[in-house]
């Protein structure tokens, strides 16, 4: 009787343990079944649908089987973190994990890339993307902005050149030379800016064509807005002349430079000063006809005023952009990737300081087309075939130094 109720007593104990340990095991368990969810949860609240619309703005139908790559922007790196492909309807859809922050949406359409970015928390964009062609009537040069520095026995033009491509119905015209620039035989190209609307600059060097002088871009242009821009060296002795190549009807020409400098047009009544636009000296022209004269001539020293500020402070801060930020080259402009523009030791950064978008789009454009209400009016039009690669007239940009 005894033995047997000591051995009841401990089978008592070791049931009494193994339940115990059981309600362990299952509150440990529970409480592992909790914390993962709660963790499921906290990263399910971080995470966001990225739903999109891809439309073809030349068909106006939706876009189907184009590529769309979603990156991820920091400063100084885009990190491609999605890519998917647009269905029937032209959507796609990306889950963007992590907290609201900065992205770029990249849609390849016929080999042409378009992107949109956005920040914060959205949850819908829409893409809109044109059909390619090699030939393409409606894209016109609007604008021809030329900035002049001397020092010593060089002298610095930094040329910006807007084409705009208002094409109907809208399409983007890409082919092996869809910009040139014919500079003069002696210059000494230093660098170029490539800019999209008022998107971030691409830093690219034009390509040498097979005659002195002779440069282009092989870039698309999209509908609207499209800036080239070229900063080239010439020898100098202290004067020089210049003679603009007229691209197109209507284009319109901007010269700046320093006060110190002299600015001497060759016919009468074609530039005109602009006081308001800055505290340089500057010249614009109303919209000009073909066989227009604009040659002129420049003479003496100096540095642009408008430049000054800007170049001093960006010696005292290195721009973020030195980093190697920026956004990666879209795989129709072949060779290396263009970097975005550095500090101000490099000329790109001077472009971007004065060409801006502002110049070409905005106070100037506004100035003009009050001031010569009249002569546009009066001005000539012309029905020529606008193909980009046709010569106008056989007009090139000339300049005599000395």
């Amino acid at each position: 009787m005894g033995h047997g109720s000591s051995r009841g007593v401990l089978l008592a104990k070791e049931l009494w343990n193994l339940a115990f340990a059981g309600r362990i095991l299952c509150l440990l368990f529970a409480t592992s079944l909790a914390v993962g969810t709660s963790a499921s949860a906290s990263a399910s609240a971080s995470a966001t649908d990225l739903v999109g619309t891809v439309t073809n703005g030349t068909t106006k139908k939706p876009a189907a089987g184009d590529e769309v790559v979603l990156l991820s922007l920091s400063e100084g790196s885009a990190k491609e973190t999605a890519r998917a492909k647009t269905d029937t309807a032209g959507r796609f859809r990306f889950t963007v994990a992590g907290p609201p922050g900065r992205h770029l949406v990249r849609v390849i359409h016929q080999d042409v890339i378009y992107e949109m970015i956005y920040v914060g928390d959205l949850k819908r964009v829409e893409v809109r993307v044109y059909d390619v062609v090699n030939k393409l009537d409606g894209v016109t040069a609007v604008m021809d902005v030329q900035r002049f520095e001397a020092r010593g026995d060089k002298l610095e033009v930094k040329e910006l050149v807007t084409m705009r491509n208002a094409s109907k119905a809208p399409r983007t015209l890409m082919n092996d030379r869809s910009f040139e620039i014919h500079l003069p035989p002696e210059a000494q190209v230093q660098s170029g800016l490539i800019q999209i609307e008022d998107g971030q600059p691409l830093r690219e060097k034009p390509t040498p064509g097979e005659k002195t002088g002779e440069y282009y871009f092989r870039f698309p242009l999209r509908p609207g807005d499209t800036r080239f821009a070229v900063v080239y060296q010439l020898p100098y002795n202290g004067h020089a002349v210049f003679e603009p190549e007229i691209r197109d009807a209507q284009e319109r020409f901007v010269v700046m430079l320093p006060k110190s400098m002299r600015f001497e047009p060759k016919a009468a009544g074609i530039f005109r000063p602009m006081p308001d636009v800055s505290p340089d000296n500057v010249q614009g022209t109303a919209p000009v006809t073909l066989g227009q004269t604009l040659a002129f001539r420049i003479s003496g020293t100096g540095m642009l005023a408008e430049l000054q500020g800007s170049r001093q402070q960006a010696l005292s801060r290195e721009s973020p952009a030195a980093h190697g930020g920026g956004l990666a080259r879209p795989p129709e402009s072949p060779g290396p990737p263009p970097k975005p523009p550095g500090p101000s030791q490099n000329h790109d950064s001077f472009i971007l300081v004065g060409l801006t978008v502002a110049l070409t789009a905005g106070t100037v454009y506004f100035y003009l087309k009050k001031r010569s209400a009249v002569a546009r009016a009066r001005a000539l039009t012309s029905t020529h075939d606008r193909h980009l690669g046709r010569r106008t007239a056989g007009q090139r940009g000339r300049v005599r130094l000395g």
